[in-house]
């Protein structure tokens, strides 16, 4: 979908003095004045609607992301099958938020990094997987969900808190070029918005640039973070995912969970 725009331009390039002002004698064996073309590639940026696994499926690539409390983290997105992961952390352990892609919806399912020793399954129809957004769609679309959410202890899988939780994800801008606090500039960001009323302020914000990812997010109560420093491909080892050893792959509810309509109790969030 990238589209690139080449126009030559001409480059009046005086390479020998006195091209323009009448010359002594002395100089009448001077070379003459040389015109130089060359050709400019521009980039307009790539056009809606919008491919979102253009901006969520990294390549692998490593970068570390600096949170406005002081830490920092390397993330990287991993490709699994049909499932992509972005991961936060290091080659020792990093934390993990699990998506992918139809044909028209991204969809997340689990994610191991909302804090206090506990990770989240986001499920639909009973089933481990919940829409997220459209695959494709312009800047100012809203997007509703219902997800219902189950909470569980890292330690020993139990569950802690469960219910449905109505948001909205609105799409905020396209970004040919955006550049974050650290001063680092990255082509072609997305910037989405999760919403608890769908004409809300957003509560978490987040940034995905082409080629990376995940590459920054903010909210109202929890701080934001930006990419911070981009490492050059062997320069570092691969994040490691951390292992939940209990953690069901069976994509079915758990034992004892009903969603009988309640919604997940207030300050539990999951995006």
């Amino acid at each position: 979908m990238k589209h690139l725009l080449t126009c030559a331009v001409l480059l009046a390039a005086t390479l020998f003095s006195g091209a323009a002002v009448e010359r002594p004698a002395s100089a009448a064996d001077d070379p003459p004045t040389h015109q130089v073309f060359l050709p400019i590639i521009l980039s307009p940026g790539l056009q809606p609607p919008y491919d979102m696994a253009q901006f969520m499926i990294g390549d692998r690539r490593l970068y570390e992301v600096q949170h406005s409390g002081g830490s920092q983290a390397r993330h990287q997105t991993q490709v699994e099958g049909e499932r992509f992961y972005h991961t936060k952390g290091d080659e020792v352990r990093a934390e993990w938020e699990e998506l992918w892609a139809t044909e028209d919806t991204i969809y997340r399912g689990t994610d191991t990094s909302p804090g206090n020793g506990l990770y989240y399954t986001l499920f639909e129809n009973n089933a481990a997987g919940s829409a997220w957004s459209p695959r494709y769609w312009d800047v100012g679309d809203v997007y509703r969900r219902e997800p219902f959410v189950v909470f569980f202890r890292k330690s020993n899988c139990t569950v802690v808190e469960d219910g449905f939780q109505p948001s909205w994800l609105r799409f905020e801008a396209y970004y040919p070029a955006y550049t974050f606090e650290s001063g680092i500039t990255l082509r072609n960001v997305v910037e989405l918005s999760w919403l608890l009323q769908e004409d809300g302020e957003p509560i978490e914000s987040y940034f995905y640039a082409e080629g990376y990812g995940l590459v920054g997010w903010g909210s109202v109560d929890r701080g934001f973070s930006y990419v911070s420093w981009l490492h050059e491909p062997g320069q570092r080892p691969d994040n490691k995912r951390e292992v939940i050893a209990c953690l069901s792959r069976s994509g079915q509810l758990p034992r004892g969970v009903v969603p009988d309509g309640h919604l997940l109790p207030k300050g539990y969030r999951a995006k």
